[in-house]
């Protein structure tokens, strides 16, 4: 199958790629933002000289990432490392808070000690600007189709699945993909059996479940104390409460996109789990195909869960909007009063009941709390 449409670059293609980013003059207006203590002069005479991707991920994707760290971060921390093989491919099933970093920052702690980066999955609903195409596919990332027409659905489907089992099974690169299409904005991560039945497409000489056991899943969570996007998500959120249908303002992905990127998140942490083959063994005597995939989702769903590392605003969430104090040791009277400062400054702007939207805001952060209590049976 031929993956042209939808696969990264090559390292023989990055030359012609980096000379026509570098003639995008939006693409150097980011960079010099997101980069400004080096001149520009000197960042294109940089980019000149990459040879291949891992060149270009090391030089100028890891930097730009350390300074955002730096600036927009109380410190990344790292669990579950020594879950990982150097040498084996996983697919890491991940939560998704932030359009970019969430993948970038996993690729960042691989990169660093010296696992070799994931490929990446991102919708084309990102896909928009010619040259986000080509910075993206210079990062390793693949194309996954939202975008096609009805009877098209299918074949997208396979094409990426095959593509998936390709990168997998034959290149031995692992892949980072969502565990569901879009942000969980709720904070409530949860994993769609679609995927999953994605993944165990063209199964014809292996049973859905040897399918999936053959693509290693590691189920990843990461967590911010704060999202930058959270007050822009509360719209939607709302709305779709409401019963109602959310129609997005144009652009808004790329609002979001920059929001996530700039705005200031707090403490981060990236949680790789363990890869859930032997856990899989379990479902052999699952016939239904459709309550086999409820089933895996749940087993990843579980790892995700239990090992998400909740935040002092997950607590104070969680508290307020139940009005307890069942998690106050977690937190200090200083932090619950900043942090309620916070929400109402969030919600000053949102249209609509301000209870509504101060429960629903509560809900955001007080969402990953009740996800781990039901896994502790409480």
């Amino acid at each position: 199958m031929n993956f042209d449409e939808i696969r990264p670059y090559h390292d023989e293609e990055v030359h012609d790629k980096i000379k026509s980013l570098l003639k995008e003059e939006q693409f150097l207006g980011v960079i010099q933002q997101v980069n400004p203590d080096m001149p520009l002069e000197d960042f294109k005479q940089k980019m000149q000289r990459i040879e291949n991707i891992r060149q270009f991920q090391a030089e100028i994707i890891v930097p730009i990432l350390e300074r955002l760290i730096k600036l927009t971060t109380k410190g990344v921390d790292v669990d579950g490392l020594e879950n990982l093989e150097k040498d084996t491919a996983y697919l890491f099933v991940s939560t998704h808070r932030d359009i970019v970093l969430d993948s970038a920052l996993m690729n960042f702690i691989l990169l660093k000690e010296g696992f070799e980066t994931a490929e990446i999955a991102i919708g084309d609903n990102l896909m928009k600007i010619p040259w986000i195409v080509d910075l993206v596919k210079l990062n390793k990332t693949f194309i996954v189709k939202r975008n096609v027409a009805k009877e098209d659905k299918v074949k997208a489907s396979m094409q990426l699945s095959s593509y998936i089992n390709y990168t997998i099974k034959d290149k031995q690169n692992s892949i980072w993909i969502a565990q569901k299409a879009g942000r969980s904005k709720d904070g409530n991560d949860q994993t769609n059996p679609s995927l999953l039945k994605m993944f165990s497409l063209g199964a014809e000489e292996a049973t859905p479940l040897e399918k999936i056991k053959s693509l290693n899943i590691c189920p990843i969570s990461v967590a911010y104390e704060y999202n930058p996007c959270d007050a822009l998500t509360l719209p939607e959120l709302m709305t779709v409460a409401k019963g109602e249908r959310y129609e997005k303002q144009p652009m808004e992905d790329l609002m979001h996109m920059a929001e996530g990127i700039q705005g200031q998140k707090g403490r981060i942490n990236v949680s790789f789990g363990k890869p859930i083959n032997q856990t899989l063994d379990q479902l052999e005597g699952i016939a239904n195909r459709n309550d086999l995939l409820a089933a895996i989702s749940r087993i990843i769903d579980k790892q995700i869960h239990t090992t998400y590392h909740l935040m002092p605003t997950n607590y104070m969430a969680y508290d307020l909007l139940f009005e307890t104090t069942n998690f106050s040791e977690h937190y200090t009277e200083g932090e619950l009063q900043a942090f309620k400062t916070y929400v109402e400054e969030k919600i000053t702007s949102v249209e609509g009941p301000h209870n509504f939207a101060y429960h629903t805001f509560l809900e955001m952060y007080a969402n990953p709390v009740i996800n781990k209590l039901k896994e502790n049976g409480q």
